[in-house]
């Protein structure tokens, strides 16, 4: 399956057939948590991961979909999930999902950095462990499993499992 994301819709497909994924589709009120796309990542479990402007992550295992960020609870009680800026600890504006090479789950948040999911536990990264800002935009790992953010303001960070390093 090859997934694309647009701003209102993702769309897999398989070949031969599309499957989409949109307000429609989810039973979501244009009023109430509306889809803002702005990445779709399926990891190596088969789960597909949609990151969004305003709502959070939704997580799509079979034929089920939940909002990953309001289970974990990290929506904020008095969002108005929309594209308001969100509180640190929070995961509500999601840029960028990949998976690094031991199956954890990492996040770009515009407003509130990278966070790491193990399976069980987060870690959150911010300003306070180094980064100049807190809008990520891209995550890579690269063959030698060093992970690699870009953040909106132009900057590149390496992480060394420990602590981020800037790159430029």
């Amino acid at each position: 399956m090859i997934w694309f994301s647009t701003y209102a819709s993702v769309f897999g497909y398989n070949g031969r057939e599309f499957t989409v994924i949109n307000n429609k589709t989810l039973g979501f009120e244009n009023k109430i948590e509306a889809l803002h796309i702005r990445s779709v990542y399926e990891d190596s479990k088969g789960r597909l991961w949609l990151g969004n402007n305003g709502i959070g992550v939704l997580l799509k295992e079979g034929d089920s979909v939940i909002n990953f960020s309001k289970k974990q609870r990290l929506i904020h009680p008095s969002s108005k999930r929309n594209g308001e800026k969100s509180p640190q600890g929070t995961l509500e504006h999601v840029f960028i999902i990949a998976e690094d090479n031991k199956g954890n789950i990492w996040f770009g948040d515009r407003d509130a950095g990278i966070w790491k999911f193990n399976g069980e536990e987060f870690e959150n990264y911010t300003k306070k462990d180094g980064l100049k800002n807190d809008f990520v935009l891209s995550i890579y790992e690269d063959r030698n499993s060093k992970l690699w953010f870009g953040m909106a303001d132009g900057s590149l960070y390496k992480f060394n499992g420990k602590t981020f390093e800037q790159q430029f």
